[in-house]
């Protein structure tokens, strides 16, 4: 893209200097109807990393993020939508791994929105914009065009239908979750139901992705099927969200089959949630994946699962089985608990992640994390070691 780093600083500019307003006019175009709205956050987040037992090191790491998020209603049918993310790491983490942040500035998407600033031996400051995008609606057709973020999961920590822009749970720190580069189309044909094609771009046929999806409503469960395909692979999907006797219960799979030039078998990856809320506000939340070409063994190179491959819907677990369990309850008005855990059954290594927030004052918010990664040497979470979070956030 010519020109496109100076594009993006220009850009950058524009995004800094607008007013923040829901609903601000400008006299000059009163006859369009412009209106402009703007809101982000500010956060600095620490981190400290014990890894595996059998050292005694220590990682810190330290994180400042700024993200605006833009809107420019351009008509009544037309809306501009952009946001991004500008994130300075400092500390030790950036010095051990200083060819993993160079590769920042290396957007994934088609579109070449990421600029890494700089780069040093302890430091990387960086800016991407996640999202980018123009939305058309009009009666029941609604067209979005860029990045943006496509959204067909059903259930709340695996996604095996989020086929187009999978997450992990342990990025927690990223609330919005990433978007991808396509032109969606839904049109609803009543009130609970509607078609959606989704195409999104590469630079190649074979990197790119295809697919039809149908979301309907019987009683009190929402359904939806999909097909398409997706990154050299046909894929067949479907998903349902409804309750149980006041309990969520949701579900969601999806089948791959490779193109015939990959070395790669037939995958199923699915999940299913359970989840039920107390009157006081307990609530308590049980979740399973299953990964047909996963590991089922009590040994064995989980890391190899990875190689070559992005996050995907493919990968979100090595291991053929994966439990989650969670509980979360609020003990004040302005502080919430939860605590959170992982266990693969074939090894029997776990994950544990307790997790506080506390809204100090409007706008101004707190945050300890911890992940804990235990089990033998050559588990699914044996070698991870433990993850020590503090974040302060404040929003505008």
């Amino acid at each position: 893209m010519p020109g496109g780093k100076v594009w993006y600083l220009l850009f950058a500019l524009v995004l800094i200097t607008c007013r923040p307003a829901i609903a601000q006019e400008d006299t000059f175009l009163d006859s369009l109807k412009y209106k402009t709205s703007l809101d982000g956050y500010v956060k600095y987040m620490n981190t400290v990393i014990l890894p595996a037992a059998d050292t005694t090191d220590m990682i810190t790491d330290n994180l400042f993020h700024n993200r605006l998020n833009f809107q420019w209603d351009l008509s009544k049918h037309w809306t501009f939508n952009t946001s991004m993310r500008n994130r300075l790491f400092w500390g030790e983490l950036v010095r051990l791994n200083n060819e993993a942040f160079s590769s920042l500035g290396k957007d994934p998407g088609f579109l070449d929105l990421s600029i890494l600033w700089t780069n040093g031996d302890s430091y990387a400051l960086h800016t991407i914009f996640d999202r980018l995008y123009f939305t058309f609606e009009k009666g029941n057709l609604n067209i979005k065009a860029g990045r943006h973020r496509v959204n067909w999961a059903m259930t709340f920590i695996w996604n095996p239908n989020d086929i187009f822009n999978s997450y992990s749970f342990f990025d927690f720190d990223y609330e919005e979750r990433p978007g991808t580069d396509a032109i969606e189309v839904n049109y609803y044909t009543s009130a609970t139901s509607q078609i959606g094609l989704v195409f999104e771009f590469s630079d190649s046929l074979k990197g790119s992705s295809l697919a039809a999806r149908y979301r309907w409503n019987a009683k009190t469960y929402d359904f939806q099927v999909f097909g398409g395909y997706q990154r050299q692979n046909i894929v067949l999907g479907g998903g349902w969200a409804g309750d149980i006797k006041g309990a969520g219960f949701r579900g969601e799979g999806s089948y791959f089959i490779p193109d015939s030039g990959l070395d790669q078998d037939d995958q199923f990856v699915g999940s299913l949630d359970l989840d039920y809320s107390f009157p006081k506000g307990l609530t308590l939340q049980m979740s399973y994946l299953f990964n047909s070409t996963g590991l089922n063994s009590n040994t064995g190179d989980y890391s190899a699962f990875f190689l070559d491959r992005a996050l995907s819907a493919k990968t979100l677990s090595p291991a053929m089985h994966n439990l989650f369990f969670q509980g979360s309850y609020p003990v004040s008005p302005i502080v919430n608990v939860t605590l959170a855990t992982m266990l693969n059954p074939a090894d029997g290594s776990w994950f544990i992640g307790p997790n506080v927030t506390w809204s100090v004052f409007e706008n101004f918010d707190f945050l300890f994390n911890s992940q804990l990664f235990r089990g033998d040497p050559m588990t699914l979470f044996g070698d991870g070691g433990s993850f020590l979070f503090v974040r302060f956030k404040y929003s505008f």
